[in-house]
């Protein structure tokens, strides 16, 4: 692994001679807001950045703060979509739309979470939500823009993408018990603290079998 300061030096030499899409899931806040907002200044806002998220406010002055290319014709963009995916209904409904209107996607990073360490919530689809926003959305998220990232690396371009989820702590998944609904109705606390560990295995498994086989071999 490259240390930090050649990682920072190839960030900053980054300058494509096309116009990257770019989209942020839970870019509202933490860490898709400083991937946003880092992916925003190297590219000195000559891009096509999309955050994804409940927030429009947070959304719009994070837009705000990004910085602007003099030539208006070059085809950046900076933009909003409001989406919450907890509930997959909206997120295959926004994946629809961002199919019909996008040529490509350059780089899709996933950082929408919701954690509860001692109780579990389900949303009105009957998910666990820590699940449904750590797991089931993401794998929703990847699967269906899939073809769009695809069909950017096939015409030579840069192609990423990034689950970020306490990366190096996965446990071992539990076959018997997918979904972790026996756990979570079992001892009050240990089902949410379960939910949350096996989530972390679910996502290295899914990048393995979604992105690592169809888009890089």
């Amino acid at each position: 692994m490259p240390d930090l300061a050649a990682v920072q030096a190839s960030n900053a030499a980054y300058s494509p001679d096309y116009v990257p899409v770019a989209i942020f899931i839970g870019g509202t806040s933490g860490i898709g807001q400083a991937m946003a907002q880092t992916f925003a200044r190297y590219t000195k806002g000559r891009a096509h950045i999309i955050i994804v998220g409940r927030n429009r406010a947070a959304g719009e002055a994070i837009i705000a703060s990004f910085p602007k290319p003099t030539d208006t014709t070059d085809g950046w963009k900076h933009e909003f979509v409001s989406c919450d995916a907890s509930v997959m209904s909206n997120v295959r409904s926004t994946c629809t739309a961002l199919t019909e209107r996008l040529p490509k996607i350059n780089f899709l990073v996933l950082c929408a979470g919701y954690g509860n360490l001692f109780s579990t919530e389900e949303t009105s689809e009957g998910l666990d939500r820590s699940l449904a926003l750590r797991y089931y959305a993401r794998n929703v998220f990847i699967s269906s823009l899939l073809p769009l990232l695809i069909r950017a690396r096939q015409s030579g371009q840069d192609t990423r993408v990034m689950s970020v989820l306490a990366g190096g702590t996965a446990v071992r998944v539990d076959l018997d018990d997918l979904g972790t609904k026996k756990a979570r109705s079992a001892t009050f606390g240990s089902g949410a603290f379960k939910t949350l560990s096996q989530s972390v295995g679910y996502n290295d498994l899914m990048m393995v079998v979604r992105i690592r086989i169809p888009l890089f071999l």
